[in-house]
This record gives structure tokens, sequence and C-alpha cells, in this order.
């Protein structure tokens, strides 16, 4: 990343490193994608243009973004924008590779605002590699205004024998109807009443729409009676396919839908050429990290940060990726 090299910025144009390469979007196959490359003996291989950037968390949230995300590389910080969705919280971040001082926490913050702008800053998240930081430091970001927010990434490469026979129905969304089922579904979920977080919804799920279309993934819907009860959706590039957005109505929890929809979505891109990695990216301390531990994931790395306080309270549930 070092001045003086040259690199292709995914549409095709060269670009002069001097310290920091600029992604805008990506080429027509997803160009963040190739941010993730093979797995070899020594782990996840990182391509270049992510420089030092090894969590497979933010590696496979870029697999969800697809070319909506705008990302900024240095050899100090590593910046994900997506100004379309200023209110979505991984595509709003500043990532630093090792974690942050006492004295690292004003500084940080003022760089998320001058990377996602002060709009996306309430909503977007401060995150570091190299494990949690000291007391002090999170003490400072919570008299800041932020709260602690870890992410495991949980990987597996097959599901467990007989995972997901639960009998309940679900099927890949493809069609116009039934994208709007989905919607529905999230509005209904959310308990959403207000004009801004229906638009706000409206359009990431037009994100998931559009990338789905493209082939780089798919989301897929559980139903009951009828109507829709749960979703998920499934990223796929470069070896990996991310799942993302697990979410069931409170009425059918534990009854097995969230196990259906992993081990529907799972089995799907493990049918695609070149999948080999399954990954998630829980809560550690969530239920649902139970879940994906019962059909076979297993824990692969922390990334750790911080998050707005007040985006908890404002998007607590419309935020969740």
């Amino acid at each position: 990343m070092s001045g003086g090299t040259e690199m292709n910025n995914g549409n095709g144009d060269r670009l002069r490193s001097l310290g920091r390469t600029r992604i805008v979007g990506g080429d027509r196959n997803g160009g963040h994608k190739a941010g993730i490359a093979d797995e070899g003996s020594s782990g996840v291989q990182i391509h270049q243009r992510l420089g030092w950037l090894k969590s497979l968390t933010l590696q496979s949230d870029l697999l969800i973004l697809g070319n909506s995300a705008d990302v900024t590389v240095t050899d100090e910080w590593i910046s994900v924008s997506t100004p379309a969705l200023p209110r979505l919280r991984i595509g709003n971040a500043i990532v630093f590779p090792t974690p942050p001082s006492l004295e690292d926490v004003p500084a940080w913050t003022r760089r998320l605002e001058l990377a996602v702008g002060q709009s996306a800053a309430r909503y977007g998240r401060i995150v570091w590699e190299g494990g949690p930081a000291e007391a002090n430091a999170y003490r400072a970001f919570k008299d800041a205004g932020f709260e602690p927010y870890d992410s495991l990434s949980m990987i597996a490469t097959s599901l467990m024998e007989g995972a997901g026979a639960t009998g309940t129905p679900t099927e890949v969304v493809q069609s116009d109807a039934q994208w709007q089922e989905l919607l529905d579904f999230h509005l209904r979920v959310n308990r959403v009443t207000g004009s801004l977080d229906r638009e706000f919804l409206a359009a990431r799920l037009d994100l998931y729409r559009v990338e789905s279309k493209a082939g780089n993934g798919a989301w897929f819907t559980a139903h009951a009676d009828g109507c829709v009860v749960g979703c998920c959706g499934i990223a796929l590039g470069h070896g990996f396919a991310r799942l993302q957005g697990l979410e069931v109505m409170a009425s059918h929890r534990r009854v097995g839908v969230g196990l259906a929809l992993v081990s529907f979505a799972s089995q799907w891109a493990l049918q695609h050429d070149g999948v080999r990695r399954l990954v998630s990216v829980v809560d550690p301390d969530y239920h649902a990290r139970r879940l994906f531990e019962s059909v076979g994931f297993q824990a692969y790395d922390l990334l750790c940060g911080a998050v707005r306080s007040d985006s908890f309270t404002a998007t607590q549930d419309l935020n969740p990726t």
C-alpha cells in the first residue's frame, strides 16, 4: 500500500497509490468481492487491495454490500461508506488494525465523522482488529456516546447430518410479489410506523434485491399459515457464502423456523460451484450463536468496536446489518 505502486480499482481504471487506495463501487462481478481470496493453510489470505485487513466479519460485510460501498484503504485505517444508505451500520464504518488506547478515542471518533459524514456517523461504527480494548478506552467511548459492539464470525464447511429437518416450508425469493412479501415481513417484524424507517427498510431491501438478481446471493423466506414468518439472506463471493439478516417473528421462535432457514440457505449456497466456506456473524452472547453451532458452525475470529448509543434506540431493530 506504500507510495509508487499502481493498482486497478475494479472498474478498469489505473490509479496510483500514495498511501491511500480508494475503491469506489466495484466491477460487474462485485469488485469488492476480490477482497476475499481462497483460504490456505495460514488462514484467510487477503487481497492486496484491502491491505492489512484480516477480519472475516469485515471482509464478508463487503460481500453483502456488493457494489454499493465506497472503500478507502490506508496504512492506518480503512473506511467503508454507503452514501445511499447512511443508516446502514455495516455500510458506514472506520476500521483500525489494533485496539485503541485512551488517547486514540477522540481522534477515532472524529475520523469516523470525516470518513462517512456526520449523519452516517450517528449509525456507523468504529471497529478494530486485535481483540478487546483496555477498560479506560471503553469508558472514554462511553463518555463520547458509544457502546461496545463486538461481532463473532463463525465458519463451516458443511452442515451436520439431519440439520434443518423441521418441515417448515422455505423458498427462494424471486418474483416481485415475493420481494414485496419480504418487505412487508420486515415492516411487521420491526414494528415500523414511521415513513423514514419504512424508506430505510425499502432501500436496504433494494440493495439486497440488486445483488441477488446479479447472481451475488439470494434471500429466503419461511412460511406458516400462508404468511412469511422468517427470512435470511446469502451473499456469495470467492469461495465464501455469508449468511445475513436472520429474522423470525416472535410468535414463531423456538419452533425450528430459524434452523430451517439457516439449513435451507446454507444447502443452497453449498450447491454453487466454488463455495467452500459458510460464514455467519453474530453477537458473541446472542442466542443465534447456539443455533449456528448446532448445525456445524465454529467460532473463527472476533471483531471488537463501538457504536453510537443513540443508534441502538433509534434503529435497534432496523439496523442489525
